[in-house]
């Protein structure tokens, strides 16, 4: 749908443009007048706010879904930590856990984040089974007994983090905000064409150039996609480091 869309809107507006040039004139009282003092500037007005409403959009999605990896991984991180001074067969098994649920994210997530903008049901499992081995931790009164409690506190942040990751992964701009960035474009980049009054090479080498850089705007507002799949995605680089970190760590904890 979306290549459809930049395509068509790059073919409206060099067939705007040339039929500007070659029919389509304004004349020269309407340049000077409505057209070049009201109508002009303010679809310029309008495609402006448009356009930079998309680009804000689209940054603080990036960064939102940023800020909530860098806590997701935080909380697996944070738990596994946690599980050190567990008794061997409980440590083991919510770690085990942990790293099924991480290698996940990285192996169902990602793709179908990527693709369809949601998440796996294959991780929804695999994070249910690490909240299970969680909360089936004893507290009882033990030297343990903070560490436990904060497992279950992590994995708790565990959960609300996939949750925001799904809500970001389904971020898009606004259709609206696109459709009205389109429209918009394809008039500002085909009225200089049309307000043309003498066909000079200077008048339609500029002329030209705004068209490249209004269709360079709408082609960069549409290629955004959510968070994960656009110009600026979220890659998947965090996840596996807090995994190759596990390995790390399990290889330093192991019996010599």
């Amino acid at each position: 749908m979306m290549p459809l869309l930049i395509l068509a809107v790059l073919v409206t507006m060099v067939a705007g443009a040339l039929l500007a040039v070659w029919k389509f004139r304004v004349s020269d009282d309407s340049s000077g007048g409505a057209v070049g003092v009201v109508i002009a500037p303010c679809v310029m007005a309008i495609y402006l706010v448009a356009a930079a409403m998309g680009v804000v959009i689209g940054w603080d999605d990036f960064k939102a879904a940023e800020d909530g990896l860098i806590a997701e991984t935080g909380a697996a991180q944070s738990l596994y930590w946690s599980t050190a001074t567990f008794p061997g067969e409980e440590g083991e098994e919510v770690r085990e856990k942990l790293r099924a649920y991480l290698t996940a994210v990285v192996e169902e997530d990602w793709p179908l984040m990527e693709e369809e903008g949601e998440l796996s049901a294959e991780g929804d499992e695999a994070l249910a089974e690490l909240s299970a081995s969680v909360r089936a931790l004893s507290l009882a009164d033990s030297g343990d007994g903070l560490d436990r409690l904060s497992a279950r506190q992590e994995a708790t942040a565990l959960s609300e983090a996939r949750i925001e990751r799904a809500d970001a992964a389904g971020d898009d701009i606004p259709p609206l905000v696109l459709v009205i960035t389109a429209v918009t474009a394809v008039a500002v980049a085909v009225l200089p064409f049309a307000m043309i009054r003498k066909g000079s090479f200077t008048a339609y080498f500029w002329s030209s150039v705004n068209l490249v850089l209004v269709f360079a705007t709408v082609l960069l507002i549409a290629s955004m996609g959510n968070p994960f799949n656009g110009i600026l995605a979220n890659d998947m680089g965090a996840v596996e480091e807090a995994l190759a970190a596990f390995d790390r760590a399990d290889l330093a904890m192991a019996p010599q």
